[in-house]
């Protein structure tokens, strides 16, 4: 059994750090996966900040029956490469679906997910099992949902006292901006209160700021069960949310009914909410406690679903297995050697490239450029190889 996960190239979001999080914890365990990185130059697809992970990247998806493709709900395109082995459809959102092929939110399944009897469903959040459940009328999906990054958690829960509270209220302008700005205006007599926008800060120094805030508000549409509020509440922020997407469910947000907006509109009952908890916020940040709670138990939660997931997989493939067939050994063995013979060319030709450079660009880039497509010819057995065993 191998996984194959598709994942945006060169791209650091929440999302696409829980791929990278599922194969370290994959690998872990024991058990094959590679990442599919998709678009970007092919040069170092993985982000910077995901290098702790070390994940396996290779080229292309190997179909054959103990394979298990995984796609995100924006690459379910890919459905058709997978005709052999198991899909394996994750909702991190339900929003970024439609947004990603441009449909409407409706019972609109262009790729036909719901009939497919190679398919499986995952979801990340009650919102998403909802949708599958009630709209799409899918009678199974399982949970594999996700957990804050181990150094977030960390620095929050071992630093919560050792910064003093400041009159910050901190948002994410990329999402509901046009709901927060009226707030902003509104507030100005207040002037010992900071409106600080997360944007172009580290993970760290966000984490820094939310353990000197008080408030974290947060007017989005909630696609999935999104990391911000819950990195926020963990590090001592009292939360304020809309009712949209996932944040209308106390399953995926478990913050207090009277901090879950329902007028977004309403400015004068909003404020007042935001200013009662910054005046009061030594009293009121316990009352999300239970939230922090559950925050601090996720990582034991998705290894849990993780564990019941491989379970799961492993009967899903052997069950899809035939018999193996036998390949041609004589065939294998020339192929092997083609690839070692190829190997010890690059070899060469790197030890070349260092005893003979004589510094001129032309000659370097050539020399660099012939490894390359001797790399690439390799590259080229190999799949050709795959392909006549699968």
């Amino acid at each position: 059994m191998r996984f194959f996960v598709m994942c945006p190239a060169n791209i650091a979001t929440g999302g696409t750090e829980l791929l990278h999080q599922f194969c370290s914890l994959l690998t872990k365990k024991g058990i094959e996966n590679y990442i599919v990185y998709i678009g970007g130059d092919g040069i170092f697809p993985t982000p910077e900040r995901f290098f702790k992970y070390n994940v396996k990247y290779v080229s292309e998806y190997v179909d054959a029956e103990d394979s298990i493709l995984v796609l995100p709900e924006t690459q379910v395109q890919l459905v058709d490469t997978c005709k052999k082995g198991i899909v394996m459809i994750w909702w991190l959102s339900v929003d970024h679906y439609f947004m990603s092929y441009n449909i409407e939110k409706e019972r609109t399944d262009i790729f036909g997910l719901c009939t497919r009897k190679n398919v499986i469903h995952y979801v990340q959040s009650y919102y998403a099992e909802k949708f599958l459940k009630h709209e799409w009328k899918i009678k199974e999906c399982y949970y594999l949902q996700d957990y804050i990054n181990d150094d977030i958690v960390e620095l929050a829960k071992n630093n919560q006292e050792a910064y003093e509270r400041k009159n910050y209220v901190l948002y994410n302008p990329k999402k509901g901006y046009n709901r927060i700005k009226p707030l902003i205006e509104a507030s100005a007599s207040r002037t010992d209160i900071k409106w600080i926008p997360l944007i172009n800060y580290s993970p760290q120094e966000i984490t820094l700021l939310m353990l000197n805030a008080k408030v974290y508000i947060d007017f989005g549409y909630h696609p999935g069960k999104d990391r911000i509020p819950r990195e926020a509440a963990i590090s001592g922020c009292c939360v304020i949310t809309n009712r949209m997407g996932s944040a209308q469910y106390r399953e995926d947000v478990n913050i207090p009914d009277e901090y879950r907006i329902e007028n977004q509109e309403d400015t004068a009952t909003v404020l007042d909410k935001i200013y009662d908890l910054i005046d009061n916020y030594d009293s009121r940040r316990s009352l999300y406690d239970d939230y922090r709670n559950i925050i601090v138990h996720e990582k034991q939660k998705f290894e849990n679903d993780l564990h019941e997931m491989i379970e799961r997989m492993e009967i899903l493939t052997k069950n899809r297995q035939t018999s193996s067939e036998m390949f041609d050994m004589e065939q294998y063995e020339s192929i092997i050697d083609t690839m070692y013979q190829t190997s010890l060319q690059i070899e060469r030709n790197f030890a070349d490239l260092g005893r003979e450079n004589s510094g001129n660009r032309k000659d370097t880039i050539n020399a660099l450029l012939e490894i390359d497509s001797i790399i690439n010819l390799m590259k080229e057995a190999v799949y050709s190889f795959i392909n006549e065993i699968v």
